[in-house]
């Protein structure tokens, strides 16, 4: 597990993760309660707002298959890339028209499209980077490996984003305001890209 900690193209992916499933789940905790204090939506419409962040996953097999071929890193920044923006323009739905409606939808649309194309790509990388691990060092896992220690990882840290995600945008949304809420989401998706552009699909020395 030590060595698995230390390597930096692994906990990029690691960290990734978590920054996604965050943003994913960050919605849950204000959503709601936006789209009722804004649109006046009622209990059903506000659900059916959280299609838009969840539909655009049916592009991940996509995402795989782009990440397949180009390689990993690309297709997750790209990911970040496009959900940043999104999140922060987020902050621009202040009443209840419905051009504000629809660019609310849009938004959380592009924000899922995002979300959708860094899980797979970080996940392969994951499993890459454990081959390369393995390659350059034989006897430092035991012959079945270190996937299922990676994998460990992998889903503490969506579990953490699950954990992280409500509350913290719960915590700003009550103490600011939905715009601030949706700057300190952008500046989180941000984050996220920075180790992926660092380690992801590269080399990396661990002893």
């Amino acid at each position: 597990m030590t060595a698995l900690l230390s390597s930096k193209r692994l906990m990029s992916a690691v960290y990734g993760s978590f920054i996604n499933t965050t943003l994913t789940c960050a919605f849950d905790s204000v959503l709601p309660l936006f789209v009722k204090k804004t649109f006046g939506w009622n209990p059903t419409a506000a659900g059916l707002i959280f299609l838009t962040i969840a539909f655009p996953s049916i592009l991940g097999p996509l995402a795989g298959a782009i990440a397949d071929r180009f390689g990993p890193r690309p297709v997750a920044l790209c990911g970040f890339a496009i959900a940043t923006p999104a999140l922060a323009l987020l902050g621009l739905v202040r009443d209840g028209n419905v051009g504000m409606q629809a660019l609310l939808g849009v938004l959380l649309t592009i924000v899922g499209i995002g979300n959708s194309a860094v899980y797979a790509p970080l996940g392969a990388d994951m499993s890459a980077t454990i081959d390369s691990i393995t390659e350059a060092n034989p006897h430092l896992f035991t012959t079945g490996g270190a996937y299922a220690q990676a994998f460990s990882l992998f889903d503490a840290a969506i579990a953490l984003g699950t954990i992280f995600g409500p509350v913290w945008a719960g915590f700003i949304y009550h103490v600011a305001n939905w715009w601030v809420m949706s700057l300190t989401l952008a500046i989180i998706c941000a984050s996220g890209a920075l180790p992926v552009m660092l380690y992801t699909g590269k080399p990396d020395a661990v002893q």
